[in-house]
């Protein structure tokens, strides 16, 4: 048997890691997995240099999951 000749492809991966940046122009970042087909996330989460939970975005992508 030869496998070199079949070719098999790479499924691609369901979930990915985003960098989440802070609103509150404080720099504060956290990393969240959202699904592949899901649109931009925006969260409410805790930003400890302004004491209160603030909105953040996704900024970009970082890896596949």
């Amino acid at each position: 048997m030869f496998l070199s000749a079949v070719s098999l492809a790479k499924s691609k991966s369901k979930t990915l890691l985003v960098k989440m940046v802070s609103q509150a122009g404080t720099g504060i970042t956290f990393n969240a997995r959202r699904g592949r087909l899901r649109e931009k996330l925006t969260l409410l989460h805790y930003d400890p240099i302004v004491k209160k939970k603030v909105l953040f975005v996704e900024q970009k992508k970082v890896r596949s999951l």
